[in-house]
C-alpha cells in the first residue's frame, strides 16, 4: 500500500479543535512484553484524564504475552483496541492504527517508551496555542547496563545525530519533525497514509509531506517522552542501517533530506577512496589522516562530554557513535542504489 493525499491543503483554513478533543494514541509494537504495560500504565495516569483518550495498539503479531497484556489490562481509557497489523512493519502498524482512530487528534507513541504524566495535556495545549499541525517535544533517551547508557548518550549527542534538536534542544520554535508528535486530524485528511514502501522512516517522511502540504511542526520542551534504546551494538547497528536505507531509498526518489542525512554515507564513501587514492597520492594520505584524527578528536571529546553527563562509558559512547554513523552511511547507500536498480 503506497501513501495517498487529497488535493487539499493545511494552510487552507485554521486548525482548530473542540475544547477537550478526544486524543487517539497509536502505538505500533511487536514483541513488546517488557515495555507495554509501563507504557499503557503512563498512559492511564495522564492528568488530561485517561477518559478523553482512547489508545489503538497495532501488533505485527507478537510471539511474546505482548496481546495478552494488552488484552488483560484493566483499561481506564475512553477505549483501548489491539489492532492486527498483518505486514508486520512500522508504518503500516500506524495505519492500521489510524484506520480505527476517531480522535480529534492522533499521537504517535513508540512501545520502546513512557511519557511523563502531563504529556497528553502539553500536547493538546501546544496544538491550540501554536494552530500548528504537529507538535512535540524533547526525547530523553535512557539507556539499561554499561552498553546501553553508551548508546543513550550517543543518540542525546548533537555529534551523534547532527542537528536532530528533538534529542537534546531546550528551546521552542519551528523545527523539520519531532517524535511521538501530536496532530490534528485534518492532517490524516490531507496528508494521507504512511507510506508503506519504506519503513524506517515513518515520522520524518511522514513530516516531510505535512510540511510540503502547508502544515507547520512545532516544538515545546514542556512536552517530555522517555525512550529506552536498543540495548547492544548489533542491535543499535541494525537499527541505524533501517533509518539509513530508508532516507536512501526516499533520496534516490528525489525527495529532499538534510545535510545530517548526508554526512555518514560521506564518511562511508570518503575514507574507503582516501585510502584506495592514497596509494599513489601523498595529499590522499594527508587528507586520510587529517580526517581520521579529526573524528576521533572531535568525537572523542563529544563522547566524553555526553558520557559524563549520561553516566557512561567514554569509549562505549564513542563506539555508539561510530555505529550509528557507520550504519546509517552504509544503509544510506544501500537503500539508494537498490532504489536506483529497481527503477532502471
Amino acid at each position: 500500500m503506497t501513501a495517498s493525499a487529497s488535493s487539499a491543503r493545511l494552510d487552507d483554513a485554521p486548525l482548530t479543535l473542540p475544547e477537550r478533543p478526544l486524543v487517539s494514541i497509536v502505538i505500533p509494537c511487536l514483541n513488546e512484553e517488557r515495555y507495554i504495560t509501563g507504557l499503557l500504565d503512563a498512559l492511564a495516569a495522564q492528568d488530561y484524564g485517561p477518559d478523553g483518550i482512547e489508545v489503538i495498539v497495532a501488533d505485527g503479531g507478537s510471539t511474546d504475552a505482548t496481546r495478552e497484556l494488552v488484552r488483560g489490562y484493566q483499561s481506564p481509557f475512553a477505549r483501548l483496541e489491539l489492532v492486527d497489523n498483518p505486514r508486520r512493519i512500522t508504518v503500516a502498524g500506524l495505519n492500521e492504527g489510524m484506520k480505527a482512530a476517531r480522535g480529534d487528534c492522533w499521537i504517535i507513541i513508540g512501545a520502546h517508551s513512557t511519557v511523563r504524566p502531563d504529556f497528553v495535556r502539553q500536547s493538546v495545549e501546544a496544538l491550540k496555542r501554536t494552530g500548528a499541525a504537529c507538535v512535540g517535544g524533547p526525547i530523553d533517551t535512557v539507556g539499561d547496563g554499561a552498553v546501553g547508557r553508551a548508546i543513550a548518550a550517543a543518540m542525546s549527542s548533537p555529534f551523534g545525530v547532527g542537528n536532530a534538536k528533538f534529542r537534546y534542544a531546550n528551546e521552542a520554535g519551528y523545527v523539520d519533525t519531532v517524535p511521538f508528535g501530536c496532530y490534528h486530524r485534518r492532517v490524516w485528511e490531507v496528508v494521507g497514509e504512511f507510506d508503506e514502501t519504506v519503513d524506517g522512516a515513518d515520522e520524518d517522511s511522514y513530516n516531510a509531506r505535512l510540511i510540503e502540504a502547508g502544515g507547520r511542526i512545532w516544538l515545546d520542551p514542556a512536552i517530555r517522552s522517555t525512550y529506552y534504546p536498543r540495548r547492544t551494538l548489533q542491535a543499535l547497528a541494525r537499527q541505524y542501517r533501517e533509518y539509513g536505507a530508508a532516507k536512501g531509498t526516499l533520496f534516490a526518489r528525489g525527495r529532499p533530506l538534510r545535510p545530517r542525512h548526508f554526512a555518514p554515507s560521506a564518511m562511508v564513501v570518503g575514507g574507503p577512496a582516501l585510502w584506495l587514492a592514497g596509494r599513489v597520492s601523498k595529499t590522499a594520505r594527508i587528507a586520510l589522516r587529517g580526517l581520521a584524527l579529526a573524528y576521533l578528536g572531535v568525537g572523542g571529546f563529544a563522547a566524553y562530554r555526553a558520557a559524563k553527563r549520561h553516566g557512561a562509558n567514554p569509549a562505549l559512547t564513542f563506539a555508539a557513535m561510530a555505529t550509528m554513523h557507520l550504519a546509517y552511511g552504509a544503509g544510506f547507500l544501500e537503500g539508494w542504489w537498490r532504489e536506483r536498480a529497481n527503477r532502471a
